[in-house]
């Protein structure tokens, strides 16, 4: 009897047993877990002109605020360069001045008249007036002759002095000149102007005359666009004299110093963004299937254990880790992982790169 009785106390044990494993294998934890350390994510900032560093104005470790400046350079070139284009494409934009115009529009009508005076030639006084003057040398011409000669036979037979004579012949020869001078100035009246300077004065004209057309108009919409354009380009390149913060982040790395020298399209700072951290963590290959993009997850760190920060995941890598690619059996691909990238949410800040984080997932997110 008392064996028997020790058989079913055995066998209800058992039994037991036996239940209590299965109700603890029916009810496990259906979560996915992992442990990674915290990331942000990085930004390179700097200037695409470079220059001469003016002033830093933070310092690794401090948090910025977008659009804080960080870094100046050294403007002065730049301000210079803008306010020429600026003008410029102001000029551009309004077109040329009153005075500008009437001054054109005098050059074009005293080009008009020089070159209607060489087309038509000399006027008619003006060739009268060199014939007069071509007979009144003539007549000084024979009337210095005579005297010439006359001196000229005195002085022979000794009855005037050698230089009565030769002031005679002086007076002859002046004359002479004076006539063919006259006789020349007359010769071109009557021809009038050569053939190449009526061509020079119509083409002067013709520019002036467009010259006062292109003022009159104003600038095409071409060169006006094309001034503006100028403008843009150089109040671009003075808004690179300053490095700013692009959103909330923390000054990660920062190693220049005033008149430093930067190469153009150098970064110059490291900034980490706040809103931007994140944890990767590894899941088993075989387990993957209950991970999709925007599951909602639990991230708890070592400084906050008592706090669960919201997370959902932002990525799952497409290959995995640590195995060949070729694995067929089931029981080598439990050994292969899978990277996932996890976003926090803590709009607070507390959670930091650096931390060692603890991940939950759960099932049905």
């Amino acid at each position: 009897m008392t064996r028997k009785r020790t058989l079913i106390i055995i066998l209800i044990a058992v039994i037991g047993g036996a239940t209590a494993v299965y109700a603890t294998w029916f009810h496990r934890d259906t979560s996915l877990q992992g442990s990674g350390t915290v990331e942000a994510r990085d930004i390179r900032v700097g200037s695409k002109i470079g220059g001469r560093i003016d002033k830093v104005l933070v310092r690794e470790g401090d948090s910025v605020q977008p659009g804080q400046v960080l870094i100046t350079f050294d403007d002065r070139e730049l301000q210079a360069s803008l306010e020429q284009s600026r003008a410029s494409a102001e000029k551009a934009r309004r077109g040329y001045r009153p005075e500008e115009i009437a001054e054109a529009r005098a050059a074009a009508a005293q080009a008009k008249a020089d070159y209607e005076l060489k087309k038509n030639g000399y006027r008619q006084e003006d060739i009268a007036s060199a014939q007069a003057e071509l007979d009144r040398s003539k007549a000084d011409e024979i009337r210095t002759h005579l005297d010439f000669d006359r001196y000229d036979a005195l002085a022979k037979k000794d009855l005037v002095s050698k230089q009565q004579r030769d002031t005679a012949e002086a007076n002859w020869k002046v004359a002479v000149a004076q006539q063919q001078s006259a006789q020349h100035k007359l010769d071109e009246l009557q021809r009038g102007y050569r053939p190449e300077e009526i061509a020079s004065a119509e083409a002067h004209y013709h520019q002036a005359q467009a010259n006062l057309e292109k003022l009159e108009r104003g600038n095409r919409r071409e060169d006006v666009d094309l001034a503006q354009a100028a403008y843009a380009y150089d109040e671009a390149r003075f808004r690179e004299r300053q490095v700013t913060a692009p959103s909330a982040a923390t000054v990660e790395v920062l190693d220049v110093r005033p008149g430093d020298l930067i190469a153009p399209n150098t970064p110059v700072a490291t900034l980490l963004e706040k809103d931007q951290i994140y944890v990767r963590i590894y899941i088993p290959e075989t387990e993957i299937g209950r991970v999709s993009i925007g599951q909602k997850v639990e991230v708890r760190v070592d400084s906050f254990p008592n706090t669960a920060f919201d997370g959902v995941v932002e990525q799952i890598n497409q290959q995995a880790e640590f195995l060949p690619r070729n694995v067929q059996t089931r029981e080598e691909r439990v050994h292969q992982v899978i990277g996932i990238k996890i976003r926090i949410n803590d709009p607070a800040g507390r959670v930091l790169a650096g931390m060692a984080a603890d991940v939950k997932l759960k099932a049905g997110n």
